[in-house]
């Protein structure tokens, strides 16, 4: 019998970024930033002639010399490597967002800007939970010919599943690449190869090959809605949402780390085998199974319970955890749920956890941890 830990991952799965191992050169002078990252700085293509091609055209020139090529150079295990990606200007400052897992390992950086400028980057701080990178190059004002705007960043709380979308990056080592499609969905969760999850993922069929990662998803007004992540098959990417974008990178940008909160659980759905076996009322049936609770975390330090796993019908099942229903009053019937509401709360703060335990309802309040590195 598989332990817990292999069970768990197993079930979660994963979907590997889209990185770019190899690239191409260019050459270059300086550049100039200015503005904050507000809509009201730039104008963008108007909503009359949204559905034409000339829109894509406008657009594209409005905002292709604040997207950038990243280029890195790094050393794992003694092996010498060259990677790349996409990102885009943030702010006036020279602020560079991109993906972590394009400057993983890097030694060193350089962002290429549209117009063949070329700047070393320093990086300011990486989160690897959310996959987030901020880069700085050197602010010069000298170059009155070309200005990298900090693009804005739209509310990605209000996104709609249809709504056009536009990705601009270096795919394949090709800078200044654009596609375009759809929002697919929003209020995705993403596992990843660090055990953590992403919550709260756009999914959009805007092809995205290697080399977008870190680059700008953006709406027909020019607004990010995303930071491109992943793909996973024909026309299936990922973006990080904007909003998250946003805490993170400021976080970053402040104190040089964003803190995510945590509450120390492995969750599970709670099967109809499941359900049969343990008795379930309707409510606890569609309830969410801790399936493990990590040891002197805030849901071991509050009492909470993991499951045990048993054999139903030849199958490895998970019985007897403890089975949330609702937080602070909110029903939550999915991991995913949990995963983003956990997301959007801060270290500290406390949270009520209704759940079931053999059949009995329960309430108890749980102060949230900081994750583990």
């Amino acid at each position: 019998m598989l332990p817990l830990a292999a069970v768990l991952f197993l079930l979660i799965g994963f979907v590997l970024g889209v990185g770019l191992m190899t690239f191409f050169y260019q050459g270059g002078s300086t550049v100039d930033f200015a503005g904050e990252n507000s809509i009201d700085n730039v104008t963008y293509a108007t909503s009359s002639n949204k559905n034409s091609s000339e829109t894509y055209k406008i657009l594209y020139q409005q905002i292709i010399d604040s997207v950038v090529s990243v280029k890195v150079q790094g050393e794992i295990n003694g092996n010498q490597f060259k990677s790349g990606g996409s990102g885009f200007v943030y702010d006036e400052k020279g602020h560079i967002i991109t993906n972590q897992h394009v400057v993983d390992n890097a030694d060193s950086v350089e962002v290429y800007f549209s117009n063949d400028i070329v700047r070393k980057a320093k990086i300011i701080g990486t989160d690897k939970y959310s996959d987030i990178a901020v880069l700085k190059v050197k602010e010069d004002p000298s170059n009155k010919n070309f200005t990298a705007h900090p693009l804005p960043m739209a509310n990605s709380s209000e996104i709609k599943p249809g709504q056009i979308a536009m990705a601009i990056g270096t795919p394949h080592g090709l800078e200044g690449s654009v596609t375009h499609g759809i929002i697919s969905a929003t209020g995705r969760t993403m596992s990843t190869s660090n055990g953590f999850s992403i919550p709260n993922m756009i999914q959009t069929d805007a092809p995205l090959n290697p080399g977008n990662s870190g680059g700008p998803l953006v709406d027909l007004s020019g607004q990010v809605v995303g930071v491109n992540r992943a793909k996973s098959g024909d026309n299936l990417g990922f973006a990080i949402p904007s909003n998250k974008v946003q805490r993170v990178a400021n976080a970053i940008i402040e104190k040089g780390e964003y803190e995510h909160s945590w509450l120390g659980v492995q969750m599970l759905p709670v099967s109809s085998k499941m359900a049969d076996f343990m008795n379930l009322n309707d409510e606890a049936a569609r309830g969410v199974m801790i399936a493990a609770v990590i040891e002197d975390g805030p849901a071991y330090d509050a009492g909470l319970k993991g499951a045990k796993s048993i054999e139903i019908d030849d199958q490895m099942a998970f019985v007897n955890g403890d089975i949330i229903v609702a937080i602070d009053d909110k029903k939550m019937y999915e991991s995913d749920q949990i995963i983003t509401y956990i997301d959007k709360k801060r270290p500290s703060e406390t949270i009520e956890v209704d759940y079931y335990r053999n059949g009995e309802k329960m309430t108890t309040e749980v102060k949230l941890g900081t994750r583990p590195n």
